[in-house]
């Protein structure tokens, strides 16, 4: 059985993984949520009770794992809104860094994720997503 934890995933420069029964499933090195709504478009039912790691987990992100059922979430990087969210929906977390804000790419204002769940909630995202 092989024992995962947030440096194996950082050494490995994957972005995001999926883990059910102790094995990986699915992982990806794209940017951004591609490859979580990925997973809920195509394995959700395999994410319920899941373990996934994403690089980076804002609201927007802890929003679309609560939606697919996961059990717990690794991250290196946790914005204070989505650690609160997940703590109030039960999703174990086990992070590195939190931070106040998840920013957009030239790090001059939010992403535009966070920015359209402020706004708009899940609905958006899901809209958004076409989830």
């Amino acid at each position: 059985m092989k024992n995962y934890n947030l440096d194996y995933f950082l050494s490995k420069n994957y972005s995001f993984v999926l883990i059910k029964n102790n094995k990986i499933t699915r992982r990806s090195k794209s940017q951004g949520l591609k490859p979580l709504v990925f997973c809920l478009r195509k394995y959700k039912k395999e994410m319920r009770g899941a373990m996934v790691y994403d690089k980076v987990i804002g609201l927007a992100a802890a929003m679309l794992l609560e939606y697919g059922n996961v059990a717990e979430v690794w991250t290196p990087i946790i914005s204070r809104a989505a650690k609160k969210y997940l703590q109030g929906k039960k999703v174990k977390i086990i992070f590195k860094k939190e931070v106040e804000n998840i920013l957009n790419n030239n790090r001059e204002g939010l992403c535009l994720m966070e920015k359209l769940v402020q706004k708009e909630g899940m609905r958006g995202l899901r809209k958004f997503w076409g989830i």
